[in-house]
């Protein structure tokens, strides 16, 4: 059997499409290395947009702490097309305390790769001044981290990749980065801020046509182009009242998170499907829920 190191890069791509041809098998391909296309001049209108992403020693941010950021940014035209971005960056940081276990075996961090390191305060906030568009694939949770600690990005817009784009709707049982980039037929090694900010960022370049190579769509409606479309124009957010506890496998049936501070059960909706699920509470004989308008500014802050 020929050597993999001697393999010729048309022999590789015969034997991926050999693959290809066969229903027990699936080709995955690793993501591109990281890179830079940064222009001297940009257009007069452009949008910075900063892709984020934390680790951190626990789930809660009023007792918990980065151990990790990553970040990058990117300009956007007027139609939403990519037309620059720079490499991602990452940084590491002490907390002062022991790591869980739990964490360590997620991330791969060891206590001894943090000793001693310290976020750049001064060149991450810099780059947080700069954005017209925060990005997380779980914005909820990155924002509530950020904010305690670097102002700079209080007031911000944000957008969610994981809660924007109707995955579900598109056929994605689980909505995690690895998975919907498997579904892409692409594979990365994921729970590295620095690593998932750059998958972002390409799955965000992608489209339906993309997925497994099942089309060929000369001009694709991206995840980015959806994701700014969604930013725009805002949600509702319906929140339940006097909800039954026997009713709730029916709400969290339809996708609602809990919301404990306030004892209810919530999720956005865009503005030309809210009246539609508020029909469907009706008809399934629970109280109306009550409705808030939400825009990129306060929608991920609770």
């Amino acid at each position: 059997m020929k050597n993999i190191e001697h393999t010729t890069a048309a022999e590789m791509a015969a034997a991926e499409e050999l693959l290809r041809q066969s229903a027990r098998h699936r080709v995955l391909q690793r993501l591109p290395e990281p890179d830079s296309n940064l222009p001297e001049n940009l257009p007069d209108y452009h949008r910075i947009c900063v892709i984020v992403d934390v680790e951190t020693t626990g789930l809660n941010p009023a007792s918990d702490a980065i151990i990790e950021l990553g970040l990058m940014w990117f300009v956007v035209d007027v139609e939403g097309n990519v037309i620059s971005h720079a490499s991602p960056l990452g940084w590491l940081e002490d907390p002062g305390v022991p790591l869980p276990q739990t964490i360590t075996r997620v991330t791969g961090l060891a206590n001894t790769d943090l000793a001693g390191k310290r976020l750049d305060v001064p060149r991450i906030k810099s780059i947080f001044d700069r954005a017209d568009l925060i990005i997380a694939h779980n914005a909820v949770f990155d924002m509530s981290f950020l904010e305690r600690r670097f102002p700079a990005v209080l007031g911000k817009p944000w957008a969610c990749t994981l809660r924007e784009i109707p995955w579900r709707e598109l056929g994605q049982p689980c909505c995690s980065l690895g998975h919907l980039l498997m579904e892409h037929g692409r594979f990365f090694v994921g729970h590295r801020a620095e690593a998932d900010v750059w998958a972002t960022f390409q799955l965000l370049k992608m489209s339906e046509a993309d997925r497994l190579n099942c089309g060929t769509d000369s001009n694709p409606r991206t995840y980015l182009k959806q994701l700014l479309e969604s930013s725009a124009s805002g949600a509702v957010r319906l929140r339940t009242v006097r909800l039954q506890f026997d009713q709730k496998d029916w709400v969290k049936s339809r996708g609602y998170s809990w919301d404990a501070g306030r004892k209810v059960w919530w999720k956005d909706f865009p503005m030309d499907q809210y009246l539609l699920e508020k029909a469907a509470f009706a008809a399934a004989g629970l109280p109306e829920p009550v409705g808030t308008m939400m825009t990129a500014k306060d929608r991920y802050r609770f």
